[in-house]
């Protein structure tokens, strides 16, 4: 049997522009999560167009002031945690399912707080992926495979010896004969179609727009958007539920085998 395949995307930070993102989504039919804080050093979309975004699209916390969980308190990162996930149910009138750290950053403590806030799962910046979500600490712990900026080589593989991710490490060798974003997304793209896995696209709508990658991101979506029936387009809570459920079958399965033995 051919291995799944899913495609997500994910957009941080809550710019006004994400609404361009967003008209660029429905365009050619593909799902994707917004992660939004209360406020950032960029402009923040008010609650009107958070509410109007979460009826088509998945609003995601994004802490409450931007903040770096790793410089802050333990008592300030447990207040934008939990703060941020009060907020954007109180706004959108929606359970929210997930939670990303602004830049990324983040330790293992503030996974637990993920956790105990409620949250089904957290997305990082593990760049190369096509790992489905794994569990971590309680929750479920979503990597990344590209992100919609002109990144370097080097940045590819900084990204990959930092978390002693020898495969993505082998990806970039074997995919970054170009990497040129959209070119690398569509290598992958087949690849996650031969082997199985997610997808995953991400960015900044304020970065696309300041390094002028607006058009870029117009073709890659047409392209995602193609493979569509071989790739369903699910949002990021709904691709970590189907994990959560899908190991929840594996334990059950482990557990009877014990029992036969």
């Amino acid at each position: 049997m051919k291995p799944a395949t899913f495609i997500t995307t994910s957009w941080d930070d809550g710019h006004p522009l994400d609404l361009r993102v967003a008209e660029l989504l429905s365009k050619y039919g593909l799902r994707g999560t917004f992660y939004v804080p209360r406020i950032a050093e960029h402009e923040t979309m008010s609650a009107a167009q958070i509410r109007e975004l979460s009826l088509a699209f998945e609003i995601g916390a994004h802490t409450l002031h931007h903040a770096v969980l790793t410089e802050a308190t333990e008592q300030k990162a447990w207040q934008e945690i939990a703060g941020s996930k009060s907020w954007v149910e109180s706004n959108t009138g929606i359970r929210c399912l997930m939670f990303c750290p602004p830049n990324g950053k983040y330790r293992n403590r503030h996974l637990e707080m993920v956790r105990k806030a409620g949250y089904l799962g957290a997305r990082n910046v593990e760049l190369l992926s096509l790992d489905l979500p794994r569990k971590n600490a309680g929750i479920m712990l979503l990597p990344t495979t590209i992100q919609a900026y002109p990144h370097g080589s080097f940045a590819f593989a900084k990204n990959a010896v930092k978390r002693m991710a020898l495969t993505n490490l082998l990806r970039l060798i074997t995919h970054g004969r170009s990497i040129d974003w959209p070119e690398l997304t569509r290598s992958l793209l087949y690849e996650s179609l031969r082997c199985g896995g997610m997808l995953h696209l991400w960015g900044h709508s304020w970065e696309l727009q300041e390094t002028d990658q607006w058009r870029r991101l117009d073709e890659v979506l047409r392209c995602m958007s193609e493979f569509a029936i071989q790739a369903p387009s699910l949002t990021n809570g709904q691709i970590c539920q189907r994990a959560l459920l899908s190991s929840a079958s594996t334990d059950e399965v482990a557990r009877r085998e014990e029992m036969d033995l």
